[in-house]
């Protein structure tokens, strides 16, 4: 099983909204964990609709921590449910509720990366929204724990002008660190005008995937706007659901690989 962590650069990419969609169309059990250390409480507020979730998430996992309890045996109950997914397990872990509380989680994120192992060794993946990078990077331990680390990024010039100030950084701190992650890109909204091959090539970074762009479509994810009755079959769920397919292949090839069950198997631009 996997932990796939989504981030960005600069701007506002969808990185929340890309996170969710995937939570939602993942073909297996999965968890979607709020890391970013910017709190907004989006999901809470949007998708969710402002739902009273009790006080669950990140902060009370700091109380966990402070009581020498372990995080892999609390953490569970610190979910609830994003929505009916049938037979699967669909959680979501909240974030941080208070800004000063990103600070004191520092000592924390190793003990909330090891849960989300203990997760995977379980049969749940777990996809994390880390929003953007930030001046410091992500923190080290969600670097190092994560199988796929993707960069969401727009095919503005803007949007990949501020790609290529902050991608050398990420990529450094992969490589310091030595994490057996998976580095790559996911376009939202392609062709607009650079298309995936062209900014792959660019930046000599695989693009995994993409996503459409549809503004209307997304205020539903990231809003909790009223869905339309054409949404199942819009470009945009449609392609939530193709992409966290692909990703979850993707990532069990390179699972298989690790281990020495599969050969190697190129990835990049579709």
């Amino acid at each position: 099983m996997a932990v796939i962590t989504l981030t960005s650069a600069t701007g506002a990419p969808g990185v929340t909204t890309a996170a969710l969609g995937l939570a939602l169309t993942w073909p297996r059990d999965v968890l979607l964990a709020d890391c970013d250390r910017d709190p907004s409480q989006a999901i809470t507020a949007g998708w969710l609709r402002g739902a009273d979730l009790g006080g669950r998430g990140l902060g009370q996992l700091a109380g966990v921590h402070r009581e020498h309890r372990r995080l892999s045996e609390e953490m569970w109950l610190q979910t609830v449910d994003l929505g009916d997914a049938g037979d699967r397990d669909l959680r979501f872990l909240p974030g941080f509720t208070h800004p000063g509380a990103v600070a004191l989680f520092a000592p924390i994120w190793q003990e909330l990366v090891d849960s989300f192992t203990a997760l995977g060794s379980g049969g749940t993946d777990v996809v994390v929204d880390a929003g953007r990078t930030g001046r410091d990077g992500l923190p080290a331990p969600l670097v190092a724990g994560s199988d796929m680390l993707l960069v969401c990024v727009r095919s503005s010039l803007r949007a990949l002008a501020g790609l290529r100030l902050h991608l050398p950084t990420l990529q450094a701190h992969v490589e310091a660190l030595g994490a057996p992650c998976d580095l790559g890109l996911l376009v939202v909204g392609p062709n607009d005008p650079y298309g995936s091959r062209e900014i792959e090539k660019q930046f000599g970074v695989p693009v995994v995937d993409s996503l459409a762009w549809d503004p209307r479509q997304a205020k539903v994810f990231s809003d909790g706007s009223v869905p339309p009755r054409s949404l199942a079959g819009g470009a945009l769920p449609r392609s939530f659901k193709a992409c966290a397919s692909r990703i979850a292949e993707t990532v069990q090839r390179r699972n298989e690989v690790l281990a020495g069950t599969r050969a190697p198997v190129e990835w990049g631009a579709r």
